[in-house]
């Protein structure tokens, strides 16, 4: 305690130097900007306890274990529940840019009957036993076949599939040890927090003891102190001997260093 107040002291005076120098570089400066204040905080018992859950590094892994145990519960969980997935593709194809699709064209054939060239020479030509005059047939006409589809430029497909797992034989399982998991986690937070609230009411009351011991200490010297200044007058005036004068300096560097320890503390 007494190292601590030794360094707010010495923080003080460093900063009432540094303003000082500023203030005679810069120019005058109001008294209020050259001094500093150093306020040491201070906490009730409530306020030290809600700073340590606040703040405690333990107690927050032990919060944070937690949330880590129910999130693996949900995650085993999944396994067992029904699943259902959805798949869709649509596609578009603009008309501009393929075209006219057709997959058939205008065609016409034509059977096995002779053109009118041929049958004009076939006509011309006489025959060496007698002229007879064979008539030709007229050509039959053939059906003509026109294939014209227009394919359409939009395309789409859905599908959906569902899972149910039935047994698996680990799943189960793994779902109750995950519950035992999260109970550990659980009374391990429990556990933290209890000891983290005991550590802070016993630091807080040490505290406390320590103050008054140093008041106590202080005032016991200041005691020994006046019973051997007593002591040395009665000695000086001849009512008591040197043994007393003695026995009083033994009682008061005894009781320094008790003040001294109370003081680190």
């Amino acid at each position: 305690m007494r190292k601590f107040f030794l360094s707010v002291g010495i923080f003080a005076a460093f900063g009432i130097l540094c303003a000082g120098s500023f203030g005679g570089s810069g120019g005058t400066r109001s008294g209020s900007e050259t001094r500093s204040v150093y306020r040491v905080p201070t906490f009730t018992l409530d306020q030290a306890i809600l700073t340590a859950l606040q703040r405690n590094p333990t107690l927050l892994n032990a919060e944070q274990e937690i949330k880590r145990t129910r999130g693996v519960i949900i995650q085993v969980r999944a396994q067992v529940l029904p699943q259902v997935n959805a798949r869709a593709n649509w596609e578009w194809v603009d008309p501009n840019l393929q075209g006219a699709r057709i997959f058939g064209n205008t065609s016409t054939t034509s059977g096995g009957a002779t053109s009118g060239a041929a049958a004009s020479l076939m006509e011309a030509l006489p025959s060496q036993l007698r002229e007879v005059q064979v008539p030709l047939a007229a050509p039959s006409p053939t059906p003509v076949r026109v294939t014209n589809v227009q394919a359409s430029d939009i395309s789409y497909a859905i599908s959906v599939l569902g899972s149910q797992l039935i047994f698996n034989g680990t799943s189960f399982n793994q779902i109750r040890g995950t519950f035992f998991q999260r109970d550990s986690a659980y009374f391990a937070f429990r556990n933290v927090l209890d000891q983290l609230i005991a550590t802070v009411k016993t630091q807080f009351y040490q505290i406390v003891v320590n103050r008054e011991l140093v008041k106590v200490n202080e005032q016991s010297v200041h005691l020994l102190e006046a019973q051997l200044k007593d002591q040395q007058n009665r000695f000086e005036a001849g009512t008591v001997p040197r043994f007393n004068v003695l026995q009083a300096e033994v009682a008061l560097f005894n009781q320094l260093p008790l003040l001294i320890t109370a003081q680190n503390n």
